[in-house]
Protein backbone atom coordinates (compact mmCIF):
# COMPACT_ATOMS: atom_id res chain seq x y z
CA UNK A 1 0.00 0.00 0.00
CA UNK A 2 0.87 3.26 -0.81
CA UNK A 3 2.25 5.84 2.11
CA UNK A 4 2.22 9.70 2.43
CA UNK A 5 5.60 10.73 4.29
CA UNK A 6 5.77 13.96 5.25
CA UNK A 7 9.39 15.50 6.88
CA UNK A 8 9.15 19.11 8.67
CA UNK A 9 12.31 20.06 9.00
CA UNK A 10 12.55 23.10 11.16
CA UNK A 11 16.13 25.06 10.64
CA UNK A 12 16.73 23.05 7.15
CA UNK A 13 18.04 24.76 4.43
CA UNK A 14 18.17 24.42 0.45
CA UNK A 15 22.00 24.28 0.68
CA UNK A 16 21.71 21.12 3.19
CA UNK A 17 18.77 19.74 0.65
CA UNK A 18 21.12 19.80 -2.15
CA UNK A 19 24.17 18.68 -0.65
CA UNK A 20 21.58 15.30 0.28
CA UNK A 21 20.70 15.16 -2.96
CA UNK A 22 24.35 15.08 -4.77
CA UNK A 23 25.52 12.68 -1.24
CA UNK A 24 22.71 10.53 -2.56
CA UNK A 25 23.43 11.20 -6.32
CA UNK A 26 20.10 12.31 -6.96
CA UNK A 27 20.45 14.85 -9.84
CA UNK A 28 16.67 14.27 -11.33
CA UNK A 29 14.16 11.91 -11.89
CA UNK A 30 15.67 9.10 -13.45
CA UNK A 31 17.54 9.31 -10.00
CA UNK A 32 14.67 8.43 -7.93
CA UNK A 33 15.52 5.86 -5.58
CA UNK A 34 13.34 2.32 -5.85
CA UNK A 35 9.87 2.38 -4.67
CA UNK A 36 9.41 6.41 -5.06
CA UNK A 37 6.51 7.45 -6.84
CA UNK A 38 6.78 11.56 -6.46
CA UNK A 39 8.99 13.89 -3.92
CA UNK A 40 8.32 17.42 -3.16
CA UNK A 41 10.50 19.88 -1.46
CA UNK A 42 8.98 23.23 -0.41
CA UNK A 43 10.57 26.36 1.36
CA UNK A 44 8.69 26.72 4.85
CA UNK A 45 9.06 29.94 7.49
CA UNK A 46 10.94 28.44 9.26
CA UNK A 47 12.87 25.49 7.36
CA UNK A 48 11.76 23.34 4.64
CA UNK A 49 9.36 20.05 4.12
CA UNK A 50 9.53 17.44 2.28
CA UNK A 51 6.67 15.50 1.01
CA UNK A 52 6.85 12.42 -0.76
CA UNK A 53 4.38 9.29 -1.78
CA UNK A 54 6.25 5.81 -1.52
CA UNK A 55 4.89 2.37 -3.28
CA UNK A 56 4.94 1.32 0.30
CA UNK A 57 6.41 1.77 3.72
CA UNK A 58 8.75 -0.52 3.42
CA UNK A 59 10.49 1.18 0.41
CA UNK A 60 10.88 4.31 2.51
CA UNK A 61 11.84 2.39 5.57
CA UNK A 62 14.49 0.74 3.32
CA UNK A 63 15.95 3.39 1.76
CA UNK A 64 15.97 5.97 4.40
CA UNK A 65 17.83 3.52 6.99
CA UNK A 66 20.43 2.57 4.22
CA UNK A 67 20.95 5.87 2.37
CA UNK A 68 19.18 8.80 3.35
CA UNK A 69 19.55 9.11 7.34
CA UNK A 70 23.74 9.35 6.71
CA UNK A 71 23.06 11.39 3.55
CA UNK A 72 21.31 13.74 5.88
CA UNK A 73 23.42 14.14 8.68
CA UNK A 74 26.65 14.36 6.53
CA UNK A 75 24.68 17.28 4.85
CA UNK A 76 23.95 18.92 7.98
CA UNK A 77 20.35 18.57 8.12
CA UNK A 78 18.96 19.19 11.45
CA UNK A 79 17.54 15.98 12.82
CA UNK A 80 13.73 15.01 12.12
CA UNK A 81 11.22 12.30 11.97
CA UNK A 82 9.11 11.58 9.32
CA UNK A 83 5.93 10.95 9.61
CA UNK A 84 3.89 8.31 7.35
CA UNK A 85 0.13 7.97 6.68
CA UNK A 86 -1.64 5.05 4.09
CA UNK A 87 -2.85 6.82 1.14
CA UNK A 88 -6.54 6.81 0.55
CA UNK A 89 -6.73 8.40 -2.77
CA UNK A 90 -3.89 9.59 -5.05
CA UNK A 91 -4.34 11.15 -8.45
CA UNK A 92 -2.34 13.23 -11.03
CA UNK A 93 -3.97 16.28 -12.53
CA UNK A 94 -4.03 18.06 -15.47
CA UNK A 95 -1.75 20.58 -13.52
CA UNK A 96 1.25 21.29 -15.11
CA UNK A 97 3.47 23.51 -13.02
CA UNK A 98 4.60 22.44 -9.07
CA UNK A 99 4.66 25.73 -8.04
CA UNK A 100 2.95 25.66 -4.60
CA UNK A 101 2.35 22.63 -2.13
CA UNK A 102 -1.08 22.75 -0.42
CA UNK A 103 -1.10 21.15 2.80
CA UNK A 104 -4.22 20.44 4.98
CA UNK A 105 -4.96 18.44 7.44
CA UNK A 106 -8.75 17.82 7.55
CA UNK A 107 -10.59 16.73 11.74
CA UNK A 108 -13.68 15.43 11.42
CA UNK A 109 -13.20 13.98 7.61
CA UNK A 110 -13.47 10.11 7.36
CA UNK A 111 -12.68 8.39 4.26
CA UNK A 112 -16.48 7.90 4.18
CA UNK A 113 -17.31 11.59 4.29
CA UNK A 114 -14.19 12.30 1.46
CA UNK A 115 -15.63 9.96 -0.90
CA UNK A 116 -19.19 11.33 -0.93
CA UNK A 117 -18.11 14.64 -1.64
CA UNK A 118 -15.44 13.60 -4.61
CA UNK A 119 -17.80 11.77 -5.86
CA UNK A 120 -19.77 14.26 -7.05
CA UNK A 121 -16.88 16.68 -7.93
CA UNK A 122 -16.00 16.80 -12.01
CA UNK A 123 -12.77 17.16 -10.86
CA UNK A 124 -12.57 13.34 -9.90
CA UNK A 125 -14.75 11.80 -12.96
CA UNK A 126 -12.48 9.02 -14.10
CA UNK A 127 -9.11 8.73 -13.23
CA UNK A 128 -8.57 12.21 -12.20
CA UNK A 129 -6.86 13.61 -15.17
CA UNK A 130 -9.20 16.23 -15.98
CA UNK A 131 -8.49 17.72 -11.85
CA UNK A 132 -6.82 21.26 -12.43
CA UNK A 133 -4.05 19.81 -9.86
CA UNK A 134 -0.87 18.40 -10.52
CA UNK A 135 -1.31 15.50 -8.25
CA UNK A 136 -3.86 15.11 -5.29
CA UNK A 137 -3.46 12.76 -2.83
CA UNK A 138 -5.74 11.78 0.35
CA UNK A 139 -3.99 10.17 3.35
CA UNK A 140 -5.39 8.42 6.59
CA UNK A 141 -3.85 9.82 9.66
CA UNK A 142 -3.43 7.50 12.74
CA UNK A 143 -6.28 9.04 14.54
CA UNK A 144 -8.72 8.32 11.31
CA UNK A 145 -9.11 11.95 9.90
CA UNK A 146 -7.73 12.98 6.44
CA UNK A 147 -4.77 14.69 5.24
CA UNK A 148 -4.10 16.45 2.05
CA UNK A 149 -1.66 17.06 0.06
CA UNK A 150 -1.52 18.69 -3.46
CA UNK A 151 0.38 19.75 -5.80
CA UNK A 152 -0.83 22.96 -7.93
CA UNK A 153 -0.26 25.62 -10.09
CA UNK A 154 -0.88 28.50 -8.10
CA UNK A 155 -2.43 29.24 -4.64
CA UNK A 156 -5.18 31.16 -6.68
CA UNK A 157 -5.59 27.76 -9.04
CA UNK A 158 -6.21 26.15 -5.65
CA UNK A 159 -8.72 28.75 -4.38
CA UNK A 160 -10.81 28.54 -7.33
CA UNK A 161 -11.13 24.83 -7.56
CA UNK A 162 -11.79 25.02 -3.56
CA UNK A 163 -14.81 27.59 -4.42
CA UNK A 164 -16.02 26.14 -7.07
CA UNK A 165 -15.67 22.52 -6.63
CA UNK A 166 -14.77 21.59 -3.11
CA UNK A 167 -17.27 23.84 -1.07
CA UNK A 168 -20.32 22.67 -3.30
CA UNK A 169 -19.97 19.10 -3.49
CA UNK A 170 -19.15 19.62 0.49
CA UNK A 171 -22.77 22.03 1.24
CA UNK A 172 -23.04 22.51 4.87
CA UNK A 173 -20.98 19.83 6.29
CA UNK A 174 -17.64 21.13 5.58
CA UNK A 175 -15.78 22.49 8.16
CA UNK A 176 -13.61 25.52 8.57
CA UNK A 177 -10.00 24.33 6.93
CA UNK A 178 -6.82 25.66 6.57
CA UNK A 179 -4.82 24.94 4.14
CA UNK A 180 -1.08 25.69 4.42
CA UNK A 181 0.43 27.11 1.23
CA UNK A 182 4.75 25.80 0.40
CA UNK A 183 6.26 27.21 -1.99
CA UNK A 184 7.68 24.54 -4.13
CA UNK A 185 11.57 24.30 -4.16
CA UNK A 186 12.35 21.01 -6.14
CA UNK A 187 10.06 18.16 -7.23
CA UNK A 188 11.38 14.62 -8.44
CA UNK A 189 9.10 12.49 -9.91
CA UNK A 190 9.62 8.81 -10.78
CA UNK A 191 9.83 7.43 -14.22
CA UNK A 192 7.34 4.80 -13.90
CA UNK A 193 5.07 6.58 -12.26
CA UNK A 194 1.78 7.81 -14.23
CA UNK A 195 2.78 11.56 -14.46
CA UNK A 196 0.81 14.73 -15.58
Amino acid sequence: MAVLMTLEVPGGTTAQYDRANEILGIAGDHDAPPGLITHTCGVTDDGIIAVDVWESLSALDDFFRNRLAAALDRAGMPEATPDTSPVHNMLFGAGRESNVLVLIDMPGFTTDFYDAIVATMPAHVGSGENHPAVMHVAALEPDGHLRVADLWDSEEAFGEFAKTQVGPAAGEGLPPLEPRIVPVYNRLHAPSSTNA
